[in-house]
């Protein structure tokens, strides 16, 4: 609701009497506006720092290495834990749904490398809100920029920012000494040394790989910018839909905030499933939150009760054993549930991940 509503908010002070959609933007001057801002971007890139060093993007990602940088505690004190100290805390997140909790000493310590915890993790981004679930616990987690997060422990917050001063094969090397280690005995140790990273770097390689790199992201930003455009001249916006496109935001923030969302999220992660009753409810609180939802899909087709509840809870960010849970079926089945659906609303073969990315595009 909150992009519809940005998507929409140039046209509030325009005449009532022009009947204005989507299709009277110009295609051509927003793809030549879109192509200057990635060539400003290979400019960037072009000036990469000499150890190697990448630029951060506009995208978010939370896989690779976070370094503990200090701890907010309630009261508004913050605490340095790198000053003074011989180890610093690490995170390896991996695209696998693996992260590793490690202490690194960049000296010659006796026990160079401390492993502290293993475990698989999911992390989130929907419409709604931003889910981390680590060792099956659900965490608050904040993104403060894209080399910034924190995790909220209740009493304080740890701040860790992105670090790659380790290669991907260090990276490796360390996460198996540490599944090796914590799986051992208890007198295993680890005897792996972290070198020093190295002052030097070939950024001529750096600069040509951030060129390849932007022009294929050109490429794909056109493409779908065509896309979009052509799915516009089909589905003009209607004056009714830009009219009451602020209250619906408001409408959707409260929603976000309510109580009831809140006992919600916990209620589906933790059990037990929802009784009809509940889904009725869950159905008119999100209708009344998010109607532009549920107008589209109405206009894709007819969808059954279980397609509607698993698009519903795709909406709010479910993952899809929780989802497998309250529908009553496997987790096999709701994917084979989502592939179906893509063909039945689009007409074309599609996986479940096509399915979730238009849901939550909405």
């Amino acid at each position: 609701m909150s992009y519809l509503c940005g998507r929409f908010s140039n046209y509030r002070d325009m005449k009532k009497e022009n009947r204005y959609t989507l299709t009277t933007r110009r295609p051509a001057y927003a793809a030549t506006k879109m192509l200057l801002l990635w060539g400003a971007l290979i400019l960037i890139g072009c000036g990469t720092s000499e150890n190697g060093h990448q630029k951060e993007t506009d995208k978010f990602s939370i896989v690779g290495t976070w370094e503990l940088n200090h701890l907010l505690f309630l009261s508004g004190q913050r605490v340095d834990v790198r000053t003074g100290c011989e180890y610093v805390w690490c995170r390896f997140f991996e695209d696998n749904g693996m992260y590793y909790v490690v202490e690194l000493s960049d000296n010659d310590s006796p026990e160079p490398v401390k492993p502290h915890e293993m475990s698989e993790y999911f992390f989130m981004m929907s419409p709604y809100d931003t889910i981390y679930i680590e060792h099956g616990r659900m965490a608050s987690l904040n993104i403060m920029d894209n080399c910034t997060i924190g995790i909220d422990r209740g009493d304080y917050v740890e701040v860790y920012v992105k670090s790659d001063r380790l290669s991907a094969k260090i990276v490796s090397e360390i996460e198996k000494n540490v599944e090796k280690a914590l799986r051992a005995s208890g007198n295993g140790r680890t005897q792996y040394i972290v070198p020093t990273p190295s002052s030097t770097g070939h950024t001529f390689d750096v600069v040509w790989i951030n060129v390849l790199v932007v022009l294929s992201c050109c490429l794909v930003l056109v493409l779908s910018l065509y896309k979009r455009v052509k799915a516009n001249r089909q589905q003009p916006v209607t004056t009714k839909e830009v009219e009451t496109g602020a209250d619906g935001s408001q409408q959707n923030q409260g929603f976000i905030h309510s109580d009831y969302y809140l006992a919600l999220r916990q209620r589906l992660y933790e059990g037990p499933t929802l009784k009809q009753d509940e889904w009725e409810e869950l159905e008119r609180q999100m209708k009344g939150a998010d109607a532009i939802f549920f107008r589209r899909l109405a206009e894709k087709g007819q969808l059954s009760e279980v397609e509607l509840r698993v698009c519903m809870l795709i909406r709010l960010g479910i993952p899809p054993s929780a989802i497998a849970i309250h529908t009553c079926r496997e987790q096999s089945s709701i994917s084979s549930i989502r592939s179906r659906l893509y063909f039945k609303l689009f007409g074309k073969k599609g996986g479940a991940r096509e399915l979730d990315e238009f849901i939550l595009s909405i």
